[in-house]
């Protein structure tokens, strides 16, 4: 058996490693051309026990990566997304979703920060949570400074503009992206071009904005015409319409016979999405790159070679190294991700094939379209300049080696330009501190998460809140703060366990420190502290967390009726379809033990959006009792017998932990009954 593993030595991949296997966490990965993103994720996916599913910005993009393209996953619509888009996700989607543990979204430089926001509030919406994309853990992979997300017309632009208030349009500008403090991990290692480290440092140059004049110089060095000697050397063009140029003229000065060779498309396989033309014509002496690897590794992705003879169904060429070959047809597929209840994980079902020789002719491609790919010797087209960021930097890390390089024309130092915006956002990579930090509070969690114990890992979250706000580190802090609030359903437990609130933070007249005064100071049982700190900062701030702190200090100083005013300043939280779990449980139990208004409804919402939540179903079941409401049942259950008797709540809630292992469709079966139960009540216009 094949043995997987990691590069132990890089420690970018370590940590990389540590947070796939060890928390739900997501984070950016990002690294220069030939760093081994693709490879690392492809072994840690056989390394690690949790559901993958790969998705990719563009069709070509996905069926390279193994996966579906985030537009097609997610039912989203080619226009902008503008806020509040959910993708049209039919019973079978949605059930592949509830079970995947880490969304992997490849080349994310081109996907829009619209795209991510659709993405995340679909998540949420169909998973009914208010989690950061619905709970799942999302690996962001791709390099900045590569290709930017294309804005196909300016009225598109001016709406996106509108939206975020910014001219770039990077997936990191997404209001979900801002609200997680995404951590980023960059591979630095290069596994290849490890021979020209001149050229390497050229790369890193042009990729930062570094350029120098020995640079440019060394560059324009290589400004030449390809001679026949060279063997083969592909041309990289800014333009479609110039690589499509070049290959029909060059096709057509060959003096030979031309065939046709016709693909073949099983199923269902969308053709703009196909890897190489459906009719692919060719003739002896043409110019071929292979569009997939060997399996024998006699050619990669990316190689180029020469048509030697055509047959009818055969095709023989010629290798750089001289080695003549007979090219088998090769298949790709077309997947789509399904849920298996049977075996409990994921699968790819294969919805259409298409079978090609794998290749295309290749005097010219696109830079864009050469993206992934690596050439021994390259010729990059400057007739038309370059007019994209990143384009220039994507072009010169296609090829090895500064001698495999060919340039039409000279390198003007404005093709180097890089965004100052993603240079300021490279300047985050790799902060060992945040990284390690991401992996502590991971960690501390990722247990309890993956039983749904969501008063175990608030718990946890709540040390670390208090933990990092005694160090000083505020951004930490406050990030802790916010998951520890979405995670939270119920806090009785928690209220006296933080010891002493940090006298650094008292000192502080900042809205974040007093945020977090107002939070701990909740939990160390100084509810007219609390209440005094959560006043500063919504003199501050519109904060919703700071809300909820002001509503829970004030029940907790029994002063119900003012919480319950504070609870309809949230009441925009009903009207979400990614409701809010503490709020939910918070209101619900407010209203029916205290101040006597309809609380049921929302503790039955709550059950839904958290079924594995033990203590709300507990928290159900004691409101109706106290109500005299017994739960209907079409047929005999034991577990509802229970619901409805005289049982202490303690022991139904040993009964109903056992039958999560003995009976679980009893369990499901109360989770249904309850769904279906009608109270016949009506909350209040301010509620």
């Amino acid at each position: 058996m094949e043995q997987i593993q990691i590069d132990t030595q890089n420690q970018q991949q370590v940590l990389a490693y540590e947070l796939i296997a060890n928390t739900n966490s997501s984070f950016f990965l990002t690294g220069r051309a030939g760093t081994g993103k693709t490879t690392f994720l492809r072994n840690v996916q056989k390394m690690v026990n949790k559901q993958f599913i790969t998705l990719a910005p563009t069709g070509v993009a996905a069926i390279q990566a193994g996966g579906e393209t985030l537009h097609s996953f997610f039912g989203l619509p080619l226009e902008v997304c503008t806020p509040g888009t959910c993708g049209k996700l039919n019973d079978a989607r949605i059930l592949t979703l509830a079970h995947a543990d880490t969304i992997i979204i490849d080349e994310v430089s081109m996907v829009r920060c619209d795209i991510v926001d659709a993405i995340d509030y679909t998540l949420r919406k169909t998973l009914r949570t208010s989690l950061p994309f619905g709970g799942k853990q999302v690996i962001f992979v791709g390099d900045m400074f590569q290709l930017p997300p294309v804005v196909r017309n300016k009225p598109e632009r001016e709406l996106l503009h509108d939206i975020y208030n910014t001219t770039d349009f990077f997936f990191y500008k997404a209001d979900a992206i801002k609200r997680m403090r995404l951590v980023k991990i960059e591979f630095q290692k290069v596994y290849r071009q490890d021979d020209d480290q001149q050229f390497l440092q050229i790369l890193e140059n042009v990729r930062m904005n570094k350029v120098t004049a020995d640079d440019i110089i060394r560059l324009n060095s290589r400004v030449a015409q390809p001679k026949s000697e060279d063997g083969m050397v592909i041309t990289l063009a800014s333009v479609n319409k110039t690589a499509d140029t070049i290959n029909q003229q060059r096709l057509a000065e060959i003096d030979s016979k031309e065939f046709t060779y016709e693909g073949i498309i099983k199923g269902r396989f969308d053709e703009k999405k196909l890897p190489v033309d459906l009719n692919l014509r060719l003739k002896v002496g043409a110019q071929v790159m292979f569009t997939r690897n060997d399996v024998q590794k006699r050619w990669a992705n990316g190689t180029l070679a020469k048509v030697v003879n055509l047959k009818k169904n055969e095709i023989l060429v010629a290798l750089g190294n001289g080695e003549t070959c007979t090219v088998p047809c090769a298949s790709w597929d077309s997947v789509s991700y399904e849920y298996d209840p049977d075996s409990r994980k994921l699968k790819k079902e294969v919805t259409g094939s298409f079978t090609q020789f794998p290749l295309k002719l290749a005097w010219a491609i696109t830079i864009h379209k050469s993206q992934g790919m690596t050439f021994n010797k390259m010729s990059l087209d400057l007739s038309h300049g370059l007019f994209a960021g990143g384009q220039l930097y994507v072009a010169l890390s296609r090829v090895r080696s500064l001698e495999g390089l060919y340039l039409s024309k000279e390198v003007m130092p404005q093709y180097a330009q890089t965004s100052h915006e993603i240079l300021a956002y490279a300047s985050g990579y790799n902060d060992e501190k945040q990284i390690n930090s991401e992996i502590e509070s991971g960690k501390a969690v990722y247990s309890a998460l993956q039983h749904c114990d969501y008063d175990e890992a608030a718990k946890q979250y709540l040390k670390l809140v208090s933990k990092k706000a005694q160090e000083g580190d505020i951004k930490e802090a406050m990030q802790q703060a916010k998951r520890f609030l979405d995670t939270l359903v119920c806090d009785d437990e928690l209220i006296g366990t933080i010891e002493e609130v940090p006298e650094r933070l008292l000192s502080s007249n900042h809205w974040a420190s007093n945020f977090l005064v107002a939070l701990l100071s909740l939990y160390a049982g100084e509810y007219e502290k609390a209440l005094e700190y959560a006043n500063a900062v919504l003199g501050q701030h519109h904060c919703q967390e700071a809300l909820y702190v002001k509503s829970r200090a004030l029940a907790l100083l029994e002063r119900y009726k003012e919480a319950s005013k504070v609870n309809a300043l949230m009441r925009d939280v009903f009207d979400m379809e990614t409701p809010d779990a503490k709020v939910l449980y918070m209101i619900a139990m407010l209203n029916e033990l205290h101040i006597e208004e309809p609380g049921l409804c929302l503790m039955q919402k709550l059950v839904e959006v958290r079924p594995q939540y033990d203590r709300g179903i507990c928290a159900m079941r004691m409101l109706m009792k106290r109500k005299g409401v017994k739960l209907d049942s079409l047929q005999k259950c034991e577990l509802i017998d229970a619901y409805n008797s005289d049982m202490s709540d303690e022991d139904f809630g040993i009964l109903l932990k056992e039958c999560h292992s003995t009976a679980p469709k009893q369990v499901r079966y109360l989770l249904r009954r309850i769904k279906k139960q009608e109270f016949n009540e009506e909350l209040p216009n301010n509620q």
